[in-house]
């Protein structure tokens, strides 16, 4: 008898832990030694090949950060748009502009737009939804960064809770199993 019930809890065992994707083991650390390949790279875009380029800095959350030459008075939503857009977890409310000219958006006076030191907070979801991204243009050398979304739930708590879920998993299936096979 003693025997049958730690077979049946081996078998629940396995069948938790099969059940569980490796997206589990990911969020354990187990997989952490493989990382994607960087994807920062040089990107030119040009109407006419005779257009003067300027050079701006775009990292964060966006499909293809990197440095991109655009032609002068390229607008921060056109660059963005070139950049693929963000990634799932990009945080368009809170795009952050360093200027090598600040006095070129000082004068602006947008509600989605906030200053502090030549650095600018954009609320792009704002300015996509209201309009008003005409202004915003960039000049040489400028810096742009797509921040991540915070998550609701920290790192460290989602993997408490799946640690939580696959054990209780894998206790109730070895209840399941007893129950239903038990001698009646």
């Amino acid at each position: 008898m003693n025997i049958q019930k730690s077979l049946r809890l081996f078998v629940a065992f396995v069948f938790g832990l099969a059940c569980t994707p490796a997206v589990h083991a990911q969020e354990l650390g187990l997989l952490s030694d493989i990382k994607p390949p960087a994807q920062a790279s040089e990107y030119i875009f040009r109407s006419s090949p005779k257009e003067s380029l300027i050079s701006v800095q775009l990292l964060g959350a966006v499909y293809k950060p990197g440095i991109y030459y655009v032609p002068a008075n390229t607008e921060l939503l056109k660059l963005l748009t070139l950049a693929g857009g963000t990634t799932n977890g990009g945080d368009l409310s809170e795009v952050l502009v360093r200027k090598t000219e600040p006095k070129s958006w000082s004068d602006l006076n947008m509600k989605a737009l906030s200053e502090y030191q030549g650095a600018y907070e954009v609320d792009a979801e704002k300015i996509i939804k209201y309009g008003g991204g005409k202004n915003l243009k960039l000049g040489q050398d400028d810096f742009v960064y797509v921040p991540p979304r915070t998550p609701w739930i920290s790192s460290e708590a989602s993997r408490g809770i799946t640690i939580v879920s696959i054990v209780l998993g894998i206790v109730l299936t070895a209840v399941l199993i007893d129950k239903n096979t038990g001698d009646k």
